[in-house]
């Protein structure tokens, strides 16, 4: 599909304008880097049948990990820290339609509610020798930072506890 003219493309390149993504693409991606840029099928469970593709170069992959991890360790995802382990995370905050004044959308703007966002984290643990990776979205939840981030941070420690049997 054609997107337009260059702001969109520049909005469309951060996860904003007509973007779309499921939590399922955005989990595969954060396993994606997690893995050194091999990208793997999901799957729910464990399923050793196909081998991953590499889709990213690997020091690529490793140089987006590692500001994953800044994101978490002194940035917008402070909130999925994790005591003694090194998560690696992005937030994410998608403005909808009302926010942004978009005309295909009767009424008026409405600036700076937080209900007209959709709060992303996607991310993995622990950072150099990954076992989980996790991806969030909270509809209408505000902010990916203050929202879907504390949610992950719960679902990457459940998924790192050992296994019981």
């Amino acid at each position: 599909p054609e997107i337009g003219d260059a702001l969109a493309l520049g909005s469309t390149a951060i996860g904003q304008g007509r973007l779309l993504a499921t939590t399922a693409q955005m989990g595969s991606v954060a396993a994606t880097i997690a893995t050194g840029g091999r990208r793997a099928t999901p799957v729910l469970l464990r399923d050793r049948r196909e081998r991953p593709r590499r889709v990213l170069e690997p020091r690529v992959a490793r140089l987006v990990g590692d500001y994953m991890t800044e994101v978490v360790r002194s940035g917008t995802g402070t909130a999925a820290a994790l005591p003694g382990v090194q998560v690696a995370g992005k937030t994410g905050t998608a403005e909808l339609r009302r926010s942004t004044g978009d005309p295909a959308v009767e009424g008026e703007a409405v600036v700076d509610d937080p209900t007209d966002t959709d709060a992303w984290f996607a991310a993995f643990a622990p950072h150099r020798r990954p076992r989980v990776a996790v991806a969030v979205l909270l509809v209408g939840g505000g902010t990916g930072g203050a929202t879907a981030a504390p949610a992950a941070r719960i679902v990457l420690q459940a998924g790192l506890q050992p296994a019981r049997r």
